[in-house]
């Protein structure tokens, strides 16, 4: 007779339910160690609710957007002030080398940073607004681009040889008439499907008010001078400062209720430790 029997025979009923309660927990840690992660060659939960331990790639994007989100605000912002630049007080103020690096930080710097932000936006709300906020966004990016190459090339000549250039003059036109279509095609897109109030008034901008601006270039006969950029950088930068806003707004909406959150992870573990606990 084993030991197990004799207990059983001499202890009466309490020896009885001790043993079914061992039985018991012999077979839940046979399961769990069945289960477990290790057993089964997988990698365990990585977040576990400390503040230490490492996201997801959800995360990581969140903050990517973030960052996307202010600097086409801050781009924003510098285009809307950069026709400034062209007032007269501003010649008697700064020396050459000054203006140089005016325009170099509020035109230059700036169309990089709403390349940045045209990038995140296009990252959050390519799935919602189809293929028409698509195609605007790659004609916007496409128009960018050549706007810095043309500003660029107009920076470098003036700076070396004091003359203008009617290449980076055309090239600049030109890819403000892109950003034009561009702009127009995926405030459309925003307006249609986001609805929440920065983002709208940013997607009518874009619509509106920079097909608007372009038009009017041509009716004052405007070239490099301070109504040229009113009508052209004022609109585009006045939609950023809306549609950064509202992309750094809705990114901190998702990252705090991401199923990756501290708080989820917490009510994750805990519902395992109860569930291994019976």
């Amino acid at each position: 007779m084993s030991e197990a029997q004799r207990i059983g025979k001499g202890g009466g009923p309490r020896s009885l339910r001790w043993m079914q309660r061992g039985s018991r927990v012999r077979t839940l840690e046979t399961a769990v160690a069945v289960e477990s992660p290790a057993a089964k060659g997988r990698e365990p939960l990585a977040d576990d609710s400390r503040p230490d331990t490492s996201r997801p790639r959800m995360i990581g994007s969140s903050g990517s957007r973030r960052r996307s989100a202010r600097a086409g605000m801050l781009g924003g912002l510098l285009w809307a002030l950069f026709p400034l630049g062209e007032l007269p007080v501003v010649d008697l103020v700064l020396t050459p080398k000054g203006l140089l690096a005016y325009y170099s930080l509020g035109y230059l710097w700036a169309t990089l940073l709403l390349l940045t932000g045209l990038h995140g936006l296009h990252g959050f709300h390519r799935r919602s607004y189809g293929w028409l906020g698509t195609v605007g966004f790659y004609v916007s990016f496409v128009a960018l681009v050549l706007a810095f190459a043309g500003g660029a090339l107009e920076m470098t000549k003036t700076a070396t040889t004091n003359t203008v250039s009617i290449v980076a003059y055309w090239t600049v036109l030109m890819s403000f008439f892109m950003l034009t279509l561009g702009s127009a095609l995926l405030g459309l897109a925003i307006t249609e499907k986001v609805h929440d109030p920065p983002s709208y008034l940013g997607g009518l901008l874009l619509s509106i008010a920079v097909p608007l601006g372009f038009l009017f270039v041509f009716a004052a006969g405007a070239a490099w001078d301070f109504d040229f950029w009113v009508g052209l950088t004022v609109p585009y930068g006045a939609a950023w400062l809306l549609l950064g806003y509202a992309l750094s707004k809705a990114t901190s909406t998702v990252a705090q209720h991401s199923p990756t959150s501290g708080q989820y992870g917490r009510r994750r573990t805990i519902r395992w430790r109860r569930m291994l606990r019976g």
